[in-house]
């Protein structure tokens, strides 16, 4: 692909998916420096967020370079399958552990003021639940 203007360039560069994700590394990184060396605690700790999700695109970056890689290209590719199918298998247990924790809870409590912890309390005791931790059932009753 030939292209004349700058702005067909920059088009050209960012229609490739791996030079926005390097474009967005180079952009947080940038910006938490920024941040870090602001005097407030809030931007410090927003700095301290921006760097660890800046780094975790930086080791997804260097599995697409891994994959160039004649031993581990083809066990990038199946592991990359098997998230896929993991989805699935997540969504359907999500689907499972919502079914039963919520009636389960809504039959063991009495009416609870909605709190931010709540669906955090449920979705916990029924993941338990699944692995068979019925010492889990006392502690709703304490809580």
């Amino acid at each position: 692909m030939e292209f004349t203007t700058v702005w067909w360039k920059i088009r050209g560069y960012f229609s490739i998916f791996w030079n926005k994700l390097d474009f967005l590394s180079v952009l947080l990184f940038f910006i938490a420096i920024v941040l870090r060396f602001c005097h407030s605690s809030e931007c410090f700790c927003t700095a301290r967020i921006l760097l660890a999700i800046d780094l975790s695109i930086w080791f997804i970056r260097t599995l697409d370079i891994f994959s160039a890689v004649k031993q581990l290209g083809p066990k990038l590719v199946m592991i990359g399958e098997m998230v896929h199918d993991l989805t699935f298998f997540m969504i359907m247990l999500t689907v499972f552990i919502l079914a039963f924790g919520v009636p389960a809870c809504s039959l063991l409590r009495d009416v609870d003021k909605f709190t931010p912890d709540l669906p955090r309390r449920i979705l916990n005791i029924a993941y338990w639940q699944i692995f068979g931790e019925l010492a889990i059932l006392d502690e709703i009753e304490s809580i």
